[in-house]
């Protein structure tokens, strides 16, 4: 095991990942979708994220491209099949239902979606590391791929322990802001993910229209 390059491709996927996911915007999602929980939800929420980003990062490191190949989905089309997500999410917290008073907490989880997919683990992290494994693929030969490997992982482990923690936080924040404080938040916030959501779907189908001038 060459510890050097373990290190190296640590670092790099850790701090090329962490921009992309911006586990920050994650936690206002869990802020926004968590009125009326306990501390305990949110961080039940928090750990089930941590585990559930560090797997899915590790399907899409190593089977990811096969199954867009499997299913014959492109980027472009994770794209915007993640935005329409993500608006819709957006109405819901623009929009929200009022909910009937015998909702238990901890009914129902939002752990995998939409906090680990598609805000985290969203079609920009998919795209950067099914670029990664294929670009691993190509240069095989040239690496120590144990070290490589281990260190991708290792970095898929750090980025997942950060969003963890970083959405943990987000309790004292509900309770800094109080009950008015979360509605007007929830409702700003909403509009952001419409517009992220939006950004997602234009770009993917700036991209199909790419594709279809590049064929014609």
């Amino acid at each position: 095991m060459n510890i050097e390059t373990l290190l190296t491709y640590l670092s790099l996927t850790v701090l090329g990942l962490l921009p992309i996911m911006n586990p920050p915007a994650a936690a206002t999602v869990l802020l926004g979708l968590s009125k009326g929980r306990d501390k305990s939800y949110i961080v039940d929420q928090a750990k089930s994220v941590g585990i559930y980003l560090f797997v899915a990062l590790c399907i899409t490191f190593f089977i990811g491209a096969s199954v867009l190949e499997l299913f014959n989905i492109s980027i472009p089309s994770l794209r915007l099949g993640g935005g329409i997500i993500i608006v819709a999410i957006g109405f819901n917290m623009l929009f929200p239902k009022q909910e009937s008073s015998s909702t238990t907490p901890g009914q129902d989880s939002i752990a995998l979606v939409p906090l680990t997919i598609p805000s985290l683990c969203g079609p920009g992290t998919m795209a950067l590391i099914i670029s990664l494994a294929a670009e691993l693929a190509i240069h095989g030969d040239e690496l120590h791929m144990p070290s490589v490997y281990g260190g991708v992982i290792s970095g898929f482990a750090v980025v997942a322990g950060i969003a963890a923690f970083t959405l943990s936080m987000a309790y004292p924040l509900l309770r800094a802001l109080g009950q008015n404080g979360i509605n007007a938040f929830t409702r700003i916030m909403g509009f952001l993910l419409i517009c992220m959501g939006v950004q997602f779907f234009t770009v993917g189908i700036e991209e199909i229209v790419v594709e279809i001038n590049r064929i014609i």
